[in-house]
């Protein structure tokens, strides 16, 4: 079968993309098609993909602005010439043009979480006030072209339970949950660093993030953080640090995992829909602290602040988002007895390349067989 690979921009490199890395490794010949960039401006084995972007990619720049055309620009993706269409998708991408007789399996990272569940934190984050309302009117949009374009798909997997629900919640389709890569060759244990008095905090400085929380709460107790990672919210989050707290900014990848190794536990303060930082963390023996909510919970090996951790434990949860709730379970984090690095290496590396290529191919020969069998 002729294959093409879908993904909703290459801009950045961050979990989707490693997702897609992955999956282009499963099919070395087929092109990605994109709305934003190209795969000359990524790492191998993707730069080696010819990649079609659509006719918004002059806008890349300004690719937020652009968003109640990104329909148009999906609708310019012509894929009619494939038989198997493989689609990763955090936004509209779904939504490409493919024959009737051809078969399009999407791993769903999420339903576009701008436009579903927190279309308000981006819209009051972002947007000035006296555009939300056009705003609010372009999301609704978004969600309608959406939840029809999610009817085209003859399957989707996704990278949590927690998505899942929402795949059935949004498009009322079921999904298959297969855990996204870690790659546990640049993250790795280092039993000669010592640990050191300070907590770590990565990911993008976005709203839903909420990095603030643990900027917050570190201030609070006068305890030291370090924050990692670029975005909007950068400055706002320099302007709140204060005493042992740092905002540095994005980092070189050697760089991060020096810090994940010497740092006294990762402080992971968002809903995400999986998380690969937590794993990244516990694949260098580092221990978490997260909201008990979203993919850390099928990540993270934990229990609520105040109750004994699980055999194997490999971090603790606070439950409520706030700065207050992470103080306490920091309080309770250090009061314990610490927890063993080799659980946490061992637990991430449940979450290798090669398991998520065994099973994403295994998804995708069995969706074949199925829908070919009619």
């Amino acid at each position: 079968m002729r294959v093409a690979l879908v993904h909703h921009w290459l801009v950045t490199w961050r979990g989707g993309e490693r997702v897609l890395a992955e999956m282009a490794r499963l099919y070395p010949e087929a092109p990605v098609f994109t709305l934003f960039g190209g795969t000359e401006e990524m790492p191998p084995p993707l730069s080696s993909h010819p990649s079609h972007a659509s006719i918004l990619d002059p806008g890349r720049r300004f690719r937020e602005a652009l968003l109640p055309l990104y329909p148009l620009g999906v609708r310019s993706l012509d894929l009619r010439d494939y038989d198997l269409v493989l689609s990763s998708d955090a936004s509209v991408v779904k939504g490409v043009r493919t024959r009737p007789d051809a078969i399009h399996l999407c791993y769903c990272h999420a339903p576009p979480r701008y436009a579903w569940d927190f279309s308000r934190e981006y819209v009051e984050a972002q947007i000035p006030s006296m555009l939300r309302p056009l705003a609010y009117a372009g999301l609704r949009w978004i969600r309608h072209y959406d939840a029809k374009a999610a009817q085209g798909v003859d399957a989707f997997a996704t990278n949590s339970d927690a998505v899942r629900m929402r795949i059935q919640r949004h498009y009322g389709r079921e999904a298959r949950v297969i855990a996204p890569p870690v790659e546990l060759s640049r993250f790795t244990p280092a039993a000669e660093t010592p640990r050191e008095d300070f907590y770590l905090c990565v990911g993008q400085m976005v709203p839903y993030k909420r990095a603030d929380i643990a900027v917050d709460a570190c201030v609070a107790s006068g305890r030291k953080l370090v924050v990692v990672g670029e975005g909007p919210m950068l400055e706002e989050l320099r302007g709140r640090a204060r005493g042992g707290v740092h905002v540095i900014g994005g980092q070189p990848d050697e760089v991060l995992v020096d810090l994940y190794r010497r740092c006294r536990a990762l402080i992971f303060p968002g809903e995400e829909d999986f998380g690969i930082v937590p794993l990244e963390a516990m694949a260098c023996g580092t221990p978490v602290v997260a909201l008990g909510a979203g993919g850390a919970l099928e990540s993270v090996v934990g229990a609520p602040a105040g109750s004994p951790p699980p055999p194997a434990a490999t971090g603790c949860f606070f439950s409520e988002l706030n700065a207050a709730d992470l103080v306490a379970a920091l309080d309770h984090f250090e009061a314990r007895a610490p927890l063993d690095p080799a659980d946490s290496v061992a637990r991430a590396q449940q979450f290798s390349p090669e398991s998520f290529r065994e099973s994403f191919l295994d998804w995708v020969r069995a969706e074949t067989r199925r829908i070919r069998a009619g």
